[in-house]
């Protein structure tokens, strides 16, 4: 076995074991409210692997847990036929993305539990991984020529629009930097770790590519699918989560109900169709 088949199939199991004990682990706790820094009454979860963290949170990591294992079953099934062609080695890659975005958010976003060296490790497998795969892909003759006689601009800006959707996370973070509060929605956190992951690396990788491909460079074509795949993911998880937040009693206000979870859901449909065109180009 290849180191690079270890990492994949190691990055399965750890999915499975963060996810499975994320959705099913419970001890019969309840919820109960604690005071977090700044005098706020939060109400914990109290059970399970988040025991710990917000009902809202909870709920939240309980719904990507729940994506992830399908994410991480087409993983390993992307992983056995890589070799049989560009889309199944395209679709490996689009896959690990949500798995490390996943990883990224649990390692640094979740209030510690037992579970965190799983975290940890996947999180270090993951990346490994997916500079290993992505560099692989990079260098690989996989689109066709003539995919740069035809116009994707219109992809192109969908792509920019997508990574400019992050900003959405301004409208939390503008106003507590204003007034040098916390955030309006820290709860018992000290930090956002989605805010940093999002407007630190998702939104520049995301106008970089878009950019490449209006200029028709190899790196745009190559980046495209990809990023297209882990938007269809993402619009998913946004799913889950308000799926498992509503179960819960978790009410979230209208206007942040279509600003988070409505247009990311929207951005998934759409980039599916936009990829479903642009893979044909695959070699």
């Amino acid at each position: 076995m290849s180191n690079k088949s270890f990492l994949s199939y190691l990055v399965v199991v750890l999915t499975f074991i963060a996810a499975l004990v994320g959705i099913f682990y419970t001890f019969g706790g309840e919820r109960f409210i604690v005071e977090n820094i700044y005098g706020e009454s939060i109400e914990l979860y109290g059970d399970g692997i988040y025991k710990y963290n917000s009902v809202l949170k909870a709920m939240g990591n309980k719904g990507t847990d729940m994506v992830m294992l399908i994410v991480a079953f087409l993983f390993a099934l992307f992983t056995v036929l890589r070799e049989k062609s560009s889309l199944y080695r395209l679709l490996q890659i689009g896959t690990l993305t949500a798995l490390f975005y996943y990883s990224s958010c649990f390692v640094f976003g979740v209030t510690f539990n037992s579970l965190f060296p799983v975290y940890v490790m996947l999180f270090s497998s993951s990346l490994f991984l997916l500079i290993s795969l992505l560099s692989e892909w990079i260098k690989e003759s996989n689109i066709s020529e003539k995919a740069q006689g035809r116009n994707f601009r219109g992809t192109a800006l969908f792509i920019i629009i997508s990574g400019c959707s992050v900003l959405v996370w301004l409208e939390f973070i503008l106003p507590a930097v204003m007034s040098a509060a916390p955030l309006s929605n820290i709860e018992i956190y000290t930090t956002e770790a989605t805010f940093v992951l999002d407007l630190g690396i998702i939104l520049p990788v995301y106008i970089a590519c878009g950019i490449a491909l209006l200029r028709k460079k190899e790196m745009g074509y190559k980046l495209t699918p990809i990023l297209l795949i882990f938007i269809t993911i993402i619009g998913l998880t946004v799913i889950g989560q308000n799926i498992y937040q509503t179960n819960a009693g978790v009410m979230i206000p209208q206007r942040q109900f279509f600003t988070l979870v409505i247009s990311f859901a929207v951005l998934g449909i759409i980039a599916t169709f936009l990829n479903i065109r642009f893979v044909k180009y695959l070699k």
